[in-house]
C-alpha cells in the first residue's frame, strides 16, 4: 500500500492523537487572531484559545456554516493576508454571492502533492 506521509498515517494511535490536539490548539490560536467571525463566535461562548487545550474540546468550538463564507465575502474567512494567497478558487455564484477559497503556496503544494494518493484510493 503506498502513503502519502507514511510516518504519520503509521504512527501509534497515542502519538497521532497527540499530534492532532497540538495542531488543533495551535489552529484555534491562529483562527481567534485572524478570523474574526470565529474570534465573534468564541467570545459569544466565553470561550478563549487557551481553553482548548486537545480533541476533547472539539465539540467545545463553534461551527461555521456556508452562510458565513457568503456573509463575510470575500475575503473575511482569510486566515492569511491577501498577500500571501496564490490561487483563489471561487463558485460561480448561481444562487447568490461567490463562494470564494484562497490558497497558500504551501497549501497548494499540499493539495498539489495528495492529489495522485486521492485519485488511487478512489479508483
Amino acid at each position: 500500500m503506498a502513503y502519502y506521509q507514511e510516518s504519520v498515517e503509521r504512527m501509534p494511535r497515542e502519538a497521532l492523537r497527540k499530534l492532532q490536539s497540538e495542531r488543533l490548539v495551535a489552529q484555534v490560536k491562529r483562527m481567534y487572531e485572524r478570523v474574526e467571525c470565529f474570534r465573534k463566535r468564541m467570545d459569544e461562548m466565553n470561550l478563549r484559545p487557551e481553553d482548548i487545550h486537545g480533541l476533547e474540546d472539539l465539540p467545545r468550538l463553534p461551527f461555521s456554516y456556508k452562510k458565513d463564507l457568503r456573509d463575510y465575502y470575500p475575503y473575511g474567512l482569510f486566515a492569511e493576508p491577501l498577500k500571501s494567497i496564490v490561487r483563489v478558487h471561487a463558485s460561480s455564484g448561481t444562487t447568490g454571492k461567490r463562494i470564494v477559497v484562497g490558497y497558500t503556496a504551501t497549501s497548494a503544494r499540499s493539495i498539489t502533492s495528495r492529489a495522485p494518493a486521492a485519485a488511487r484510493t478512489s479508483a
